[in-house]
């Protein structure tokens, strides 16, 4: 059997972790769990009740992609081949990772990405794979586009596996080769957000294919998650929400991410007017929200 390492990076997710962990669970995995220095009892209950389990202790300023890099590191020292990174707040089960597994292999070891819905509503598709290319092909501008539109019926998926151009989080298995060929996430300049737009981007730059496997379905609690669910807020509600998004590092510090990684992935012809227009359209969006 392959050995088969599992990251989850977390910091005040005990609430979450009391159900995801117990789900995907199983001797025959080495499960990292990356705890940034959280104060709910995570570690407590973790050594009572999972033992086995391998805790990383962060100091609080490791940030998510922190987190899942350091655990992919351990995983790799411990000589897994394939690598499955899950979140705190989603649900997936050994045999959905056996399943990546063979998806992987059958598609010459590719990233293979599970299909994400929300666990009070798991007919409706939260994120299906998206593009990363021209918004079209007279305009000068890239942008990342959903492949299924976040709300769709589970139903209309196909259940052939299809290629994506982004990966995240949620339910995605990574073969311990592939960042042996690109590196690591990279947490110095993506320490939470666009750490997994900045990996999916080396990925598809150095040609390495992705995939969603709508077989495998991965549950996610939505008040844990950035997946755009609409939420009810007035006017000023919307604004806090802006500023946050814009430049506080938890809620997105989109400024400074975009930039970072439009710059990084972009020539200069496209850069600048992808960038305001990457920005522009997550402030209509947040607004129409």
């Amino acid at each position: 059997m392959d050995k088969v390492g599992v990251v989850i990076p977390c910091f005040n997710n005990l609430n979450v972790l009391k159900k995801s962990i117990p789900l995907i669970y199983s001797d025959d995995f080495i499960i990292v769990v990356f705890d940034d220095n959280s104060t709910d009892g995570t570690s407590n209950w973790l050594k009572k009740n999972f033992p086995k389990i391998i805790q990383l202790k962060g100091d609080g300023n490791n940030w998510w992609t922190g987190s899942l890099a350091k655990g992919i590191q351990k995983c790799i020292d411990n000589d897994c081949i394939y690598i499955m990174s899950v979140n705190a707040d989603v649900l997936v089960s050994p045999e959905l990772i056996y399943k990546l597994i063979e998806t992987s292999k059958t598609y010459n070891n590719s990233v293979i990405a599970s299909l994400v819905v929300e666990v009070k509503n798991p007919n409706k598709i939260l994120w299906g794979g998206s593009y990363f290319k021209k918004i079209h092909s007279l305009i000068p501008i890239y942008s990342s586009k959903y492949i299924v539109k976040s709300g769709n019926d589970i139903k209309s998926i196909a259940s052939k596996v299809y290629e994506t151009d982004e990966v995240h989080g949620r339910g995605v298995l990574i073969p311990s080769k592939v960042i042996n060929d690109i590196g690591n996430y990279d947490y110095k300049n993506f320490p939470h957000y666009g750490g997994d737009n900045d990996f999916s981007l080396r990925l598809k730059n150095k040609d390495i294919k992705m995939y969603v496997d709508p077989s495998c379905v991965a549950r996610v609690f939505s008040d844990n998650t950035s997946l755009n669910i609409r939420k009810k807020m007035s006017l000023s509600q919307k604004f806090i929400g802006i500023y946050r998004y814009l430049f506080v590092r938890k809620n997105g510090e989109a400024l400074f991410v975009w930039f970072k990684l439009y710059k990084k992935h972009l020539s200069f012809k496209y850069f600048i007017q992808s960038y305001v227009f990457i920005i522009l359209l997550n402030l209509y969006r947040k607004l129409l929200n």
